[in-house]
């Protein structure tokens, strides 16, 4: 079984920098921009339409944006599809294991405690069922693994492999609490933070099995659905 040194596909300079540019506007304004925007409407959308709207505006920018590196990266999967299959099966069973794991572990240093993003997307789903599966299981995961995988870890991977996976995890961890700041104690965005370790992991691996971002997109579907049918 052929085993990938280095990470074939790949942006192009004006992806980067395009990619990297739209990221932190999505970051730091998008989100207060279209608050503002629906404040301002005749008939605002509920909370439900607004993130939805938020998930799919963000989709079809990043796929505008780095469409020849998914053309390139769906490529890698025509041309390698068993190793894209073995990927997205090794990945999503590590994914499984690693976060019993670490659900475990926290379960006895923080016993009682609930995801502060996990409650957030409980009550979308309470607002409107099927614009959440759509957002959180369509449009979300090509989004996110193409800034945290393919943005952030691609890179530095060819320099220090380490480095990748410790900033990608970090970064993915961080961006799914950063909104709760100020919300919670110190204490309970730590915690929030280590629970989205393992997906950071088990992600990364699979895009580095696979050669082709698809398979950490896969994986991070599956893992959304799974998690929305748990909260039906």
């Amino acid at each position: 079984m052929k085993k990938y040194r280095s990470l074939s596909t790949r942006q192009s300079e004006q992806e980067i920098i395009c990619g990297w540019v739209y990221f932190i506007l999505q970051l730091l304004v998008l989100p207060s921009c279209l608050i503002w925007l629906n404040a301002k409407a005749g008939y605002p959308l509920k909370d439900t339409e607004l993130n939805f709207t938020f998930f799919a505006l963000n989709f079809a920018v990043v796929v505008w944006i780095f469409r020849r590196f998914l053309s390139s990266s769906f490529r890698q999967v025509r041309v390698h599809p068993a190793y894209f299959c073995q990927a997205v099966i090794l990945g999503l069973a590590a994914y499984l294991a690693c976060s019993k794991g670490m659900n475990w572990l926290l379960a006895r240093i923080a016993p009682g405690f609930s995801n502060a993003n996990d409650t957030s997307i409980a009550a979308l789903i309470r607002g409107n069922f099927t614009l959440t599966v759509i957002g959180t299981v369509l449009l979300v995961p090509p989004v996110e693994e193409c800034f945290y995988r393919g943005l952030i870890f691609r890179p530095l991977y060819g320099k220090s492999p380490w480095a990748a996976y410790l900033v990608s995890m970090a970064a993915f961890s961080l961006a799914h609490i950063v909104g709760y700041l100020g919300s919670y104690s110190l204490w309970e965005m730590v915690v929030c933070f280590l629970q989205y370790l393992p997906a950071g992991l088990c992600l990364a691996w699979s895009y580095t099995k696979s050669d082709t971002i698809f398979a950490p997109i896969v994986i991070h579907a599956l893992v959304n659905a799974w998690g929305i049918w748990q909260m039906r």
